[in-house]
């Protein structure tokens, strides 16, 4: 049995072989025992095609509209968590903390009042 450690390098993708990014503004995950699925969405204010005049938002459920589904081996999330930690701290140093521009909400929760 062979004992030696090895390392590996993982360089930075190809991305002239990739397709335009894709906006995403809200993200919900589900999960396997082996995979985590991140389905990515793009929220948006339905309005009032003839005035342009946007709606009650107050009395609405906004569906959002799936843009990207990634699926996720589940020994990676902790290294992908890992790294968006990282980046997510850099990003305070240089621009200063995110406001998130969506409230999370609660699967389940009823919105009738």
């Amino acid at each position: 049995m062979n004992s030696q450690s090895h390392s590996l390098a993982v360089g930075l993708p190809d991305l002239s072989i990739a397709g335009a990014p894709v906006y995403a503004d809200v993200a919900h995950t589900t999960y396997t025992p082996y995979d985590f699925r991140v389905t990515f969405s793009l929220l948006t204010v339905p309005h009032d095609q003839a005035s342009g005049a946007t709606s009650d938002i107050t009395a609405l459920a906004l569906v959002p509209r799936a843009v990207a589904e990634v699926v996720i081996p589940a020994g990676s999330v902790s290294s992908m968590v890992d790294l968006l930690r990282v980046e997510l701290d850099r990003y305070t140093e240089e621009f200063g903390a995110p406001r998130p521009s969506v409230v999370r909400s609660v699967s389940g929760a009823s919105t009738a009042g």
